[in-house]
């Protein structure tokens, strides 16, 4: 066992693939390859993003988790327009931005934002989901040479260069699908709550690096009372509030390890999540939290 989840990307975008291959620490995900998908007929960026994870759940391998994704660009002024029709507006890039710029020549009003959903079905059904946005504005023209899509004309909130100028490291961080992958991490960490209080990995390479990660590490040394030393849940308490405390490890080979640690309250309704980006010695690279503040 390797600790790696290894899931099939129901989409024809091999764009998308390899962005969540890197959004997705400690998985593995690869495009479902099939002759035809069922066309996109849901009325929200989740159900087409379900509809994709429950068709690649009939067909793919046994092991393997499947991942649904829907995604637009919604434009003020044009009424939220593409939105779900995002990716049958135009071929995508040079068509689908002309086409866009078109239909604003002229107009003051470019406020615009991305959209993404995320749906995953693990090999026995279970279904998590992550949404996530980026708000921000259509330049007057394409600028910079990478992303894809409409990346060459969004400039997102606050800054000045469209994401195409700001790079496959900025997107990675701040797109609206990154921050899709990170709510789905946070749910998939949340899930455990629904578990035997200390189930989890037995894993001896997965035990020593939680153990490690404890014990070098000073900021995990302060949250380590209330959470457990092995993946599962437990019950726990947050300034009188029953809850749920629940570790995950997630292992990348060769040596590196993200650890999920997340506080669930309201019966998992509400939760905050760490991630631990780290070395298999227990050093901490770097930290993400996601989620509501905790009580």
């Amino acid at each position: 066992m390797d600790g790696v989840r290894r899931a099939l990307l129901c989409s024809r975008n091999a764009h998308k693939a390899r962005e969540l291959q890197r959004l997705l620490p400690g998985w593995s995900v690869e495009p479902l390859v099939v002759d035809d998908y069922p066309p996109e007929t849901g009325a929200s960026y989740y159900e087409n993003a379900r509809a994709k994870a429950e068709f690649g759940r009939a067909v793919a391998p046994a092991d393997r988790w499947t991942i649904g994704e829907d995604s637009g660009l919604e434009v003020a002024a044009l009424g939220g327009r593409p939105g779900l029709q995002s990716a049958r507006y135009a071929p995508e890039g040079a068509p689908a931005i002309a086409r866009l710029l078109g239909e604003l020549d002229g107009v003051a009003e470019r406020d615009a934002r991305y959209v993404s959903e995320l749906v995953a079905i693990s090999p026995d059904g279970a279904e998590v989901r992550g949404t996530g946005s980026l708000e921000g504005r259509i330049a007057g023209e394409p600028r910079g040479s990478e992303g894809f899509g409409y990346d060459p004309v969004f400039v997102p909130a606050g800054e000045e260069r469209t994401v195409a100028e700001l790079g496959d490291e900025w997107k990675s961080r701040n797109s609206h699908r990154a921050r899709a992958a990170r709510a789905l991490l946070a749910a998939l960490a949340g899930s455990l709550a629904l578990v035997v209080a200390g189930c989890g990995n037995s894993d001896p390479t997965v035990q020593r690096v939680l153990s490690r990660f404890f014990t070098h590490s000073a900021r995990a040394r302060a949250l380590a009372a209330r959470f457990p030393h092995k993946p599962g849940a437990i019950p726990c308490v947050l300034h009188s509030l029953q809850a749920t405390c629940s570790a995950d490890v997630s292992l990348v080979k060769p040596d590196r390890a993200v650890i999920t640690l997340t506080e669930a309250w309201d019966h998992g309704a509400q939760a905050h999540t760490w991630f631990f980006f780290i070395r298999q010695d227990g050093t901490v690279e770097s930290v993400v939290e996601e989620g509501a503040a905790s009580p």
